[in-house]
């Protein structure tokens, strides 16, 4: 089974990497893959693409391996990754931190099938969980694919449901676009957090100066210039393609 999503690999061992892009080959095609050999490109790469996987050696000429993958961590927390290495001996510092997997290079592919085995497991414990946010002094437990959208609205930050019910909660919008974009919630706009697959189509104004998306109850929201190519990369990820065109009256 084929591996859906970008996979991003960041090595400076040109040798190394040719064996790593083999073995990915067997789970992913080429057009998936991105490489580079520089942490500052990688970084570059999470802000402007849908990455969906890191493959990441720990050493490298700019930074380690382990500053990136505390960036990740601080935000780009919906994105896993895993640790290359040529030494066994940085697994046991490795695991200070969150990745998925850690593999020894060169990568082994019957290994590298356990890693994405990892990884889909991952997203198919997310696909079903819960969220507990806290409304007050209570804690709410919600189904990710129930929310409408999320909103900060005079300085207060409410979740609104699609049956109609809503919770103010006390966290900020950063923090839960760390929680939920595990969920596939995108942020739009600084004020707005929304689940891409409630998203039915993306306007433009006539000289494309300002954008806005519809949601499945027909509720609009603000798409902010800054976003919205990530929001079309994100939203081609999943399948939903764009088309130029205009509409018949």
């Amino acid at each position: 089974m084929m591996f859906e999503g970008l996979v991003l690999v960041v090595d400076d061992q040109p040798i190394a990497v040719e064996d790593s892009i083999a073995a990915l080959k067997h789970y992913v095609s080429e057009e998936q893959i991105l490489y580079t050999a520089y942490a500052s490109k990688a970084v570059q790469f999470m802000d402007t693409r849908p990455v969906s996987l890191v493959f990441l050696d720990i050493e490298m000429p700019d930074t380690s391996g382990f500053a990136l993958a505390a960036h990740i961590e601080e935000y780009h927390k919906e994105i896993p990754y895993v640790f290359l290495t040529g030494h066994a001996d940085f697994a046991a510092e490795s695991y200070e931190y969150e990745p998925v997997d850690f593999l020894t290079k060169p990568v082994d592919v019957m290994r590298l099938g356990k890693t994405f085995e990892r990884v889909s497991k991952r997203r198919k414990s997310l696909d079903g969980g819960k969220v507990a946010v806290r409304a007050g002094q209570d804690y709410v437990l919600v189904e990710p694919k129930e929310i409408l959208y999320i909103c900060k609205e005079k300085r207060k930050v409410w979740i609104r449901l699609k049956e109609g019910k809503e919770y103010q909660v006390a966290s900020t919008l950063d923090e839960l676009e760390r929680i939920f974009c595990d969920y596939g919630f995108f942020r739009c706009h600084q004020s707005f957090l929304i689940p891409m697959g409630n998203i039915k189509h993306v306007n433009s104004s006539r000289f494309g100066q300002t954008y806005e998306a519809t949601l499945d109850d027909k509720t609009v929201v603000p798409v902010s210039r800054s976003k919205y190519g990530k929001l079309k990369s994100e939203l081609e990820v999943l399948g939903i393609p764009f088309v130029k065109g205009i509409i018949s009256k």
